[in-house]
């Protein structure tokens, strides 16, 4: 084989700066290795063994295919976004891969809860995906609860012999009892399975609208929905959901009250 250090060997550093190490973007966003950052074998994934007499590969294609696929669904999720999730400022990027680093080593919780104010609009969650896929080699499951669908649910948290991540973008609409169901079963099967999470709430603080009052039916049921969305979004998930959650990510969290790490 040729000689020279792999940089997929230590992309899993981070001491070594940049969610998109050793990676090159075109204008449309598709994907290619540098090869430089390659020298054992260019950028093709495989190369000759003269101690095997025979070529040695790598998932080195595999793992940008991962990578391509997390940004078609990103493009998906956010189609008029002018910025995507490896753009971030060197702070930015160190804090992620310190983040990522402690989690799959072991030495922070294996969860984590955040919150926006933003709706349809990506956040650092993207932005951390990417990298667990390309700079940790993670297998990830990215999705947006909208609704229970138990097939989706199965597939993003299927069990798997190698360790993985699921990331639940802004998960938002909790006064729907089908979504709650959909985020209860998902914290349920992650602690099932020691699997790592990380999770972002639609939270926006001092929307409170003025009750209607004309007595009918149909205001009583808009005050009822309108009540349960001012609340906090860890308050409309059941004691057994919330247990489990904090037992993952540390989050502490009192009925009526922010939480707080």
């Amino acid at each position: 084989m040729s000689q020279g250090p792999c940089v997929l060997h230590n992309l899993d550093n981070p001491l070594l700066s940049g969610l998109s190490l050793g990676l090159a973007f075109t204008k449309e966003q598709t994907l290619s290795l540098s090869p430089q950052m390659f020298p054992c074998c260019k950028g093709n994934g495989f190369a000759w063994d003269d101690n095997a007499r025979g070529y040695h590969a790598c998932n080195l294609k595999a793992r940008l295919f991962r990578v391509q696929d997390l940004l078609n669904c990103y493009q998906r999720a956010f189609p008029n976004t002018s910025r995507f999730p490896y753009q971030v400022t060197p702070a930015w990027s160190h804090q992620i891969l310190q983040e990522l680093a402690g989690v799959f080593r072991h030495d922070r919780l294996p969860a984590s809860v955040s919150y926006t104010s933003q709706r349809n609009q990506a956040s650092l969650l993207w932005s951390k995906a990417f990298a667990a896929v390309w700079r940790f080699g993670m297998d990830v499951r990215i999705a947006r609860l909208t609704d229970f669908n138990p097939i989706k649910l199965t597939q993003l948290t299927a069990a798997s012999d190698k360790p993985f991540a699921i990331f639940i973008d802004q998960v938002d609409k909790l006064w729907d009892p089908a979504i709650v169901e959909a985020v209860e079963f998902v914290v349920q099967q992650t602690y099932n399975s020691q699997a790592f999470l990380w999770i972002e709430f639609v939270h926006e603080q001092g929307m409170a609208g003025e009750e209607v009052a004309d007595g009918s039916v149909r205001s009583s049921l808009t005050n009822r929905i309108k009540k349960l969305k001012d609340k906090h979004p860890l308050d409309l998930l059941s004691r057994d959901c919330l247990s489990r959650l904090q037992g993952l990510s540390g989050i502490k969290h009192q009925s009526g009250k922010e939480p707080h790490a």
